[in-house]
């Protein structure tokens, strides 16, 4: 990780705070001698640190951005690693060094997989500097479904609830930030996370499975109706809920069908553990409680159950599925 670091510092970030006369010093190549005379070495004073200046070639020095952001989340073991995490996005930025969505998303996801989930909150909040925009529904869906995961690893006890609910309140509560909707060249909004029925979804969840495990199945505040009222409100007039992934149609050997299969899994499994849980809550005769029973038994158990079939059927004895995994164990903390 050091050595990452350093490589970055020396051939990204540095130049990136050089004058246009320091950068054609050190990239272009008939000015190498002058950064090699030992007699009189070039240097560059940023901030209270003088550096030397050495010859750098784009082409082969600078590392790719994608690569390196992936070594850098498998080379980070512990807090003191991840730290670094968000100085270094907010010195690509700098660097004019841009991240996609979808790096974005295998980033988040990696993070979540290997403790580092704490981190996203931050590099959120820093949109600024570090890009991470939860405005994009794939990050947003990737931290949130981060968070089921490390729960369902944990020992499900209290403390675990708590961080999971704070973690997602704490999304939620970004995903109404500005920074995260509107996109800064066009002012143009993308589309709302807090409209899909799969992230308000595991807000339901998160404060279903806190007033079951935590509150006697009590509702004081009223935040897992509010919640439940919010999830229902988009369920109908959602086109693509139940069609996110066509996973019922096609030969079960398609790699495309066990893969939709698979995020169908860990997208609808969450809310319907929530819903679930939520009708106990809200009351299972009330009107929510029967409109929450519908959802559960009209769409989300029958697509559900279709999707553990055809994912089933490519887990082998080295291999586990993430959906397969969230479903199976949210399943068994239903009996």
């Amino acid at each position: 990780l050091d050595a990452l670091l350093s490589t970055f510092r020396t051939n990204i970030f540095l130049p990136a705070h050089l004058l246009k006369l320091q950068q054609n010093l050190i990239y272009r190549k008939k000015n190498q001698r002058l950064l090699t005379d030992t007699d009189q070495p070039a240097t560059a004073k940023i901030g209270n640190e003088v550096h030397a200046l050495k010859p750098l070639n784009r082409l082969t020095d600078e590392p790719s951005t994608s690569k390196s952001l992936a070594q850098m989340v498998e080379l980070c073991k512990e807090g003191k690693d991840w730290v670094n995490m968000v100085p270094f996005l907010i010195e690509l930025k700098t660097a004019g060094r841009k991240i996609k969505g979808p790096q974005f998303e295998k980033m988040v996801r990696r993070m979540g997989e290997k403790g580092g989930l704490g981190v996203v909150i931050e590099m959120a909040r820093r949109v600024e500097g570090t890009g991470l925009r939860l405005g994009e529904l794939g990050i947003a869906r990737e931290a949130l479904w981060g968070a089921v995961m490390k729960y369902i690893r944990s020992e499900q006890n209290g403390a675990a609830v708590h961080d999971a609910h704070k973690f997602i309140e704490a999304i939620w509560e970004l995903l109404s930030d500005e920074r995260h909707v509107d996109r800064p060249a066009t002012g143009k909004k993308t589309s709302d996370p807090k409209t899909h029925p799969e992230i308000i979804g595991v807000l339901l969840w998160i404060r279903a499975l806190k007033a079951s495990l935590l509150a006697d199945n009590q509702d004081a505040d009223g935040t897992v109706k509010r919640a439940a009222e919010m999830v229902l409100a988009v369920w109908n007039r959602d086109e693509n809920k139940t069609n996110n992934n066509n996973n019922n149609t096609g030969d079960d050997e398609n790699t495309t069908n066990w893969y939709d299969a698979n995020r169908t899994l860990i997208m609808w499994a969450p809310v319907w553990h929530g819903m679930k849980m939520a009708r106990g809550i809200v009351g299972e005769n009330t009107v929510l409680g029967r409109d929450l029973a519908n959802a559960v038994s009209l769409d989300l158990e029958p697509m559900l159950k279709e999707a553990q079939r055809v994912v089933a059927q490519h887990v082998g004895e080295d291999v586990t599925r993430r959906g397969l995994v969230v479903y199976e164990e949210l399943s068994k903390m239903a009996e």
